[in-house]
């Protein structure tokens, strides 16, 4: 009797622990996050914003799940930072504001709804927010012809200005940093690729479905 008392124990255990990772990852799941290409080192280019409001860098996040969403402005210099997160399955989302006169970082908190985070993280994995690369990398991929009276001569779009993003994400021990730039403008240039695509729909997301309190 108490072989199948001590059975049944080791069996609750191991059903209450998988309840747990599931509940704590449930949004992330589908995404197939065993599969994620992790980073072996933090190279943010963000560090320095991290140490002025006070954030440890994304691979040593205290969250379970964390999202941190930067965008810069070329022309100002000034960042903007908001963070999606998730903690003993509490989601909160916060926003740090640069701003150049007067030099300062304002803290926000962001409307932060659990089945709206839900919502949104969704959508992220749905655009494929773990897998992109760096823009970089698509190079390779961006390329657009014409026809002249000479023959065939490529395209190309060059834009100096603008807004850069960097995407930094640790979901359990897994670790992505990624760049890109003026996505929208790239995306309607070069339309056949996908990823620009993806980094556009990141954008809006980011900027539509949170907003301060």
């Amino acid at each position: 009797m108490k072989k199948y008392k001590l059975i049944i124990i080791f069996a609750l255990l191991y059903c209450m622990n998988g309840y747990a990772q599931r509940k704590q990852l449930s949004d992330i799941q589908h995404s197939k996050a065993d599969n994620i290409q992790s980073d072996s080192i933090n190279l943010s280019p963000n560090s320095d914003f991290e140490k002025k409001v006070g954030l440890a860098p994304i691979d040593k996040s205290a969250n379970a799940t964390e999202v941190r969403f930067y965008k810069l402005d070329k022309l100002s210099g000034t960042r903007n930072l908001k963070i999606v997160a998730v903690k003993d399955s509490l989601w909160t989302a916060v926003e740090y504001a640069e701003q150049n006169k007067p030099v300062k970082i304002k803290k926000y908190k962001l409307k932060a709804e659990q089945d709206q985070l839900r919502s949104l993280m969704r959508l992220l994995l749905n655009h494929n927010l773990v897998y992109l690369p760096n823009q970089t990398e698509l190079e390779p991929k961006m390329k657009k012809y014409t026809n002249t009276i000479r023959g065939r001569a490529e395209q190309k779009i060059i834009v100096s200005d603008g807004e850069s993003y960097t995407v930094e994400f640790k979901i359990g021990d897994k670790l992505r940093i990624y760049r890109f730039h003026n996505p929208k403008t790239y995306s309607d240039f070069y339309d056949d690729v996908q990823e620009l695509k993806d980094y556009v729909a990141i954008v809006i997301l980011f900027e539509n479905q949170l907003k301060r309190e």
